[in-house]
């Protein structure tokens, strides 16, 4: 068995608080936890500047820079800097009891001799989580001895518009919620510790927990202990919550004979576990294709929302488009035009990319896009935060067509594995020359930091041309996957005429 270490800090705790297996292992078989993924470091980066915005709209305080690790440093500086009188600390540290917390923020009173605790959240809203987090943060600095009067949370405000800032934040009062839990806190945290005190990990049975808020870094250990299959009730398309009162049925495997009441696609995707075949509705295929027009216009856009809002008339998170590949088919068996655009600067995208984006759609073809809502919504907003291109734009969006109703109503392939993603539906129908594997830009997640890094001022020029062709690649390769699949959707309905 592993040594504890001296202090747990909150953020570990809080694995506790998720799941007892997961802090368990987290301190004995660190080894066996999944990586951390890029995405999740740049959730790390953006919580950073949110913090360093939040800081700046609270001024005059001091930091307690230490590093994240350094514990024992951190915790003589904050006493050092309460003993000096100093009013507002950033990053402030506390202990008790092997409990370690860090609050973003605590601002002094003068009139009531007491502290407020402002812990500042990369959301727009405040989450179930976050106030389990906020209230074993108070308990720990509680009961280190600092007096506390109120307890804040500072979540990013969705009424902010660029490039007014001043409301950025939103302010919640949460001391309310975390004087009614204050007592529960104790409990827990004696249980958390009686747990990674054992030889042996709890029998702790796989639930919502793995999956929410975000996928548990252990999931892989402890759902092949299950034995839980490759594909399972789990992929089933739609399933939601169900798939956990299955599961406590025993009833995991898609083939499961008790497996009943399932909606149609989860039924085509069982039917197609069983029998191996790939299920075609042509009729259903030929029906939704009718309302389509030559030439047909692929469209792909790729988009950046940044927590911290930097274009005019943009809230937090707002997805901007920074890039679109179009591929234009007048016929089947023609040749296809493309067509491209990528900002290359950290201005606004949209003024230079709306003009290229109307020039490249023009016509009154269909204007073609898998899961074409997201389209639709960022076209609309671009329309209405450049009325001089208004009219074309909506005209854009009123040829919209989505092909991935189609799949998802009329087309079921094993490959698929239970999601309709493009990712997935490509590959699947057209080959393994289709897949995104090994791409160095290969989903949104990846187009989104791999333009934040070709923007910024230090990345190398060599780097910054890397990247570039990369986005272009990737881009590219959504529209014509897109193009290739309706040449598919249209064969697959002349073959059965």
């Amino acid at each position: 068995m592993a040594q504890l270490p001296k202090l747990l800090s909150k953020t570990r705790l809080m694995r506790g608080y998720r799941c007892l297996k997961n802090i368990y292992l987290n301190v004995h078989s660190p080894s066996l936890e999944a990586p951390i993924s890029e995405e999740t470091h740049a959730l790390f980066d953006q919580g950073n500047l949110v913090g360093e915005a939040a800081r700046r709209c609270i001024p005059g305080g001091v930091l307690i820079d230490n590093k994240p690790w350094d514990f024992v440093g951190s915790l003589k500086k904050t006493r050092e800097l309460i003993a000096n009188g100093t009013h507002l600390i950033y990053e402030a540290a506390f202990e008790h009891q092997g409990c370690y917390a860090r609050a973003d923020m605590i601002q002094f009173s003068a009139e009531t001799k007491k502290w407020t605790i402002l812990e500042v959240k990369s959301s727009t809203k405040v989450k179930p989580e976050q106030l389990d987090d906020i209230c074993l943060q108070a308990w720990i600095i509680a009961n280190a001895g600092l007096p506390i009067e109120r307890i804040n949370i500072l979540h990013l405000n969705s009424a902010c518009r660029y490039p007014d800032l001043s409301n950025l934040f939103s302010v919640e009062d949460v001391t309310q919620h975390a004087r009614e839990r204050y007592s529960l806190t104790l409990p827990k945290v004696t249980e958390i510790y009686g747990v990674i005190r054992k030889s042996d990990s709890p029998p702790t049975d796989i639930g919502p927990h793995c999956l929410a808020p975000n996928e548990c870094g252990f999931l892989n250990e402890c759902w092949s202990e299950k034995k839980i299959p490759e594909v399972s009730v789990f992929d089933l398309p739609k399933i939601g919550d169900k798939k956990w009162a299955l599961y406590n049925q025993g009833i995991v495997a898609l083939d499961d004979e008790r497996l009943d009441g399932l909606a149609p696609p989860q039924a085509r995707m069982v039917a197609c576990y069983k029998s191996g075949d790939r299920f075609v509705d042509a009729d259903g295929i030929r029906s939704a294709l009718k309302g389509w027009k030559f030439p047909l216009v692929f469209l792909d856009f790729e988009t950046i929302g940044p927590a911290i809002p930097r274009f005019d008339g943009c809230g937090p998170f707002r997805q901007v488009p920074f890039q679109f590949s179009v591929h234009v088919c007048a016929s089947l068996d023609g040749p296809s035009q493309h067509f491209e655009y990528l900002h290359s600067d950290d201005t606004d995208p949209r003024s230079s990319l709306i003009p290229e984006l109307v020039k490249a759609c023009e016509g009154d073809g269909s204007v073609v896009s898998y899961y074409s809502r997201f389209e639709i919504d960022r076209t609309e907003e671009m329309a209405a935060q450049f009325p001089k291109y208004a009219n074309a734009l909506r005209a854009i969006v009123a040829r919209m067509q989505d092909p991935l109703p189609i799949f998802r109503e009329h087309v079921y392939d094993n490959g698929f594995a239970g999601s309709f993603s493009l990712k997935n539906v490509a590959p699947a129908i057209l080959g393994s020359e289709h897949t995104y594997d090994g791409m160095r830009v290969g989903d949104g997640g990846a187009a989104q930091r791999a333009f934040e890094e070709m923007i910024s001022t230090e990345t190398p020029t060599h780097e910054k041309l890397t990247l570039r062709r990369a986005l272009l690649e990737y881009c590219k390769k959504d529209t014509w996957v897109m193009v290739e699949l309706v040449r598919w959707l249209y064969q697959e309905t002349s073959a059965h005429i």
